[in-house]
């Protein structure tokens, strides 16, 4: 499994400057429990959310959510390149 994703502000326009929230959204409900559930993490992946947190930290504050089935189109525009590769 991977995650990827895009940066943008709440009209959609891609980039982080001025961002003094920064709202993930994450269409896998799968890693979106991870998130939430650390308990549930699997073993395998730890040192990569260890990682994440790290750098989550140094981001400033950030929030997580589910996105909508079919309601992020540049996320499933990159998950389909990555299946295609």
């Amino acid at each position: 499994m991977g995650c990827g994703g895009v940066l943008r502000d709440e009209e959609g326009n891609i980039g982080c400057r001025g961002i003094s929230l920064t709202i993930v959204e994450i269409g896998s409900l799968v890693a979106y429990n991870w998130l939430l559930n650390k308990d549930k993490r699997p073993w395998s992946q730890q040192t990569t959310f260890a990682d994440m947190e790290r750098r989550l930290a140094c981001v400033g504050e950030v929030a997580f959510s589910k996105a909508e089935w079919h309601g992020n189109e540049m996320a499933e525009t990159l998950a389909s390149v990555g299946i295609n590769r």
